[in-house]
């Protein structure tokens, strides 16, 4: 049994997509989150295995809450319920988290049968865009070590309070430093920024240099 939340713009969309998967069994229903505003702490309270994101006619607005789901509940599968399939869009959507991609034409009486199955982990295909994205690379040239700290521990999950003792500075210092973070990434919150900082690798410690080291010896 796959417990599913369902993100959508309106009550009235939730309790379609709601109807569609009671037809399909082994799927409990957690309930639905609106997704014009930030859901994050909806889906970690709800802790699913499985979220389905409704395009809501607004790709801004399903980027961030696939961002979300995926920084909220990195274990789940998401999938995106969505009316445009172009290339773009789509590569959009997989960069932001989302594991499949399903169509709004598809009869609404096997659209639980199939996000049951992609649950399940018998469906599987990954969208590839037509060219091939560049590796993620490191970028954390721009910020300073301490801007890295506080990066590393907000984005394990860590409160301003904590990290502030953490680092033995005050709250003040550790909004300042995120304020600085948030400007230099290009992001506008804690969400967006540690999702940046999970794609580009930003929480891997640096690698020694073995061959430096070898010729040292």
């Amino acid at each position: 049994m796959s417990r599913l939340l369902i993100v959508a713009a309106r009550p009235s969309a939730g309790e379609a997509i709601r109807l569609a998967m009671r037809q399909a069994g082994r799927l409990e229903v957690l309930g639905y989150v609106n997704g014009r505003a930030s859901a994050d702490a909806a889906i970690r309270l709800a802790r699913p295995d499985l979220i389905l994101v409704d395009d809501m006619d607004c790709a801004p607005d399903a980027v961030a809450r696939l961002r979300e789901a995926r920084v909220a509940a990195p274990q789940a599968t998401i999938v995106l319920l969505a009316h445009d399939l172009q290339a773009a869009w789509l590569a959009d959507a997989m960069d932001a988290g989302a594991d499949a991609l399903v169509s709004k034409a598809m009869h609404p009486g096997s659209l639980g049968t199939l996000v049951r199955e992609i649950a399940a982990g018998r469906v599987f295909h990954r969208f590839v865009p037509p060219a091939a994205a560049p590796p993620a690379i490191r970028c954390d040239a721009k910020l300073t070590e301490r801007e890295l700290e506080v990066l590393r521990l907000m984005a394990a999950g860590a409160a301003n309070s904590h990290i502030a003792r953490q680092l033995w500075v005050t709250e003040q210092t550790v909004k300042f430093h995120l304020s600085n973070i948030y400007r230099k990434l290009g992001v506008a919150n804690r969400t967006e920024a540690s999702h940046y900082a999970h794609v580009h690798r930003l929480l891997e410690p640096e690698q020694p240099d073995t061959r430096i080291a070898a010729e040292a010896a």
